[in-house]
């Protein structure tokens, strides 16, 4: 590699893949099933999601917004190692957790930190309070009409969950990742971080609902707290 090639291939400092693509690329359907508890289930997904999609060269190449294949390409061997080390890590932490109800908040963020915000922690509680926020705006296009019958409500409910949730994830996810900068190699984790924090979020709020209706929940977990909250 002579010297203009080191130069166009030299990092910056943060990441220059685009959100949206990686976000399709993680969950181009809808969630899997969460079957027993969704604290644990949710960082094996997180996991699973992530290093799978290395295992798609296809997938890798079409998610950059730079003429700079150099570039490019380091960044895709960075977060494939940023990856790997962070897939380790979550699974190192999971059985040190203190709570099962803090699982994700106690192992996830701390990850995230990490990987994408390094030494701006501050910017990562904006972050994580965007996504809350997202995430409350599209709650109020759920609507349950009060005179449904419990498994009329039970029928929308799960339609919301199949069919626009992953949708709204996504792009909720990807307008705040847009606007917050994210680590060079951090942004693929990221990404699965936002997904999967969102999916926490929902399960959350639908464990209340159907509280309300009388109708006992078939999963366990709850919503992860963003720190210092």
């Amino acid at each position: 590699m002579d010297k203009c090639e080191r130069m166009l291939a030299t990092k910056t400092h943060h990441s220059i893949f685009v959100p949206e693509l990686v976000l399709v690329a993680l969950l181009p359907e809808d969630f899997p099933q969460w079957k027993r508890c969704v604290q644990v289930e949710s960082l094996q997904w997180l996991v699973r999601c992530t290093e799978k999609f290395f295992e798609n060269t296809r997938c890798a190449g079409c998610i950059v917004s730079s003429d700079n294949q150099l570039l490019h390409d380091r960044e895709v061997g960075d977060s494939r190692h940023v990856t790997r080390w962070a897939s380790t890590l979550v699974h190192a932490r999971v059985g040190t957790a203190n709570s099962r109800d803090t699982l994700f908040d106690e192992v996830a963020v701390p990850v995230l930190l990490n990987v994408a915000f390094r030494g701006a922690d501050e910017d990562m509680q904006q972050f994580l309070q965007s996504l809350r926020h997202e995430f409350e705006v599209v709650l109020k296009t759920v609507q349950l009409n009060p005179i449904w019958f419990k498994h009329e409500a039970v029928r929308a409910i799960n339609c919301f969950e199949s069919t626009k949730l992953p949708r709204s994830a996504r792009s909720i996810s990807a307008r705040v990742l847009g606007k917050h900068a994210i680590l060079f190699g951090g942004m693929v984790y990221a990404c699965a971080f936002s997904l999967a924090f969102l999916r926490l979020l929902w399960m959350d709020r639908k464990t209340i609902i159907l509280m309300k209706l009388g109708v006992v929940p078939r999963f366990r977990g709850a919503m992860p707290r963003a720190p210092h909250e």
